[in-house]
């Protein structure tokens, strides 16, 4: 909820769901989730339905994946983090998972991956592995925090207790998810530095949500 340009970034995400036509977003709540209900109400203003799925506790990435998608009614479903953005064709991104594809991951190349491990394509482009490197890793691709999953990804996400997305349930779906690199904008707004960059200059980002620097 920390304003970008007089707006939290999160309304951000929810203005680049709707470009492509989304008409139901669940956003998962935690720590102070009324704020975010209190703002968003039941979307009406942003022409969506929007829901909310509440930790009671802490259940980490895959925890609250979970949880949430029991509010999903469709077979495939985007899963977006709540303090990044991508510029990608979330369309073409629900396009892909059927058969043993399970999912489709957003990639994008970072100059250093150590804050976020490097992600390995085979010439498929099927991701086939998953790296934690330290923090001189150098150039790598990375996940953007944006992907397409099929429902049967939940079943395994443990039921009971906290578990990390990226850590317990990614590395399964080795071979079984295809990465989608994306060339266009891209922010971790998740360190100081890069929230004061957006603060200084957003209309990159307005930019890769709406397609222009215009908020109206």
């Amino acid at each position: 909820m920390l304003t970008i340009d007089g707006h939290p970034f999160i309304e951000y995400l929810v203005w680049q769901l709707c470009s492509f036509g989304i008409e139901t977003i669940v956003i998962s709540c935690g720590y102070r989730g009324e704020v975010i209900r209190g703002y968003f109400g039941d979307g009406a203003p942003w022409d969506v339905a929007i829901r909310y799925s509440n930790e009671e506790t802490p259940l980490g990435t895959g925890g609250a994946a979970r949880l949430a998608a029991s509010f999903v009614d469709d077979e495939s479903f985007l899963l977006l983090n709540g303090d990044s953005v991508c510029e990608v064709d979330c369309r073409r991104l629900l396009e892909i998972p059927g058969g043993e594809i399970l999912g489709a991951m957003t990639l994008t190349r970072v100059p250093d991956g150590g804050r976020y491990g490097k992600v390995e394509l085979d010439t498929d482009g099927r991701v086939v592995a998953f790296r934690q490197d330290g923090p001189t890793a150098g150039p790598a691709m990375v996940n953007a925090g944006v992907y397409a999953l099929r429902k049967e990804v939940v079943d395994l996400i443990p039921a009971v207790g906290p578990s990390s997305l990226e850590r317990d349930v990614l590395p399964l779906l080795a071979g079984r998810i295809r990465g989608v690199v994306a060339d266009g904008f891209f922010i971790d707004m998740g360190l100081p530095e890069t929230y004061e960059q957006l603060e200084r200059d957003p209309s990159p980002l307005l930019r890769a949500v709406r397609g222009s620097a215009d908020l109206g």
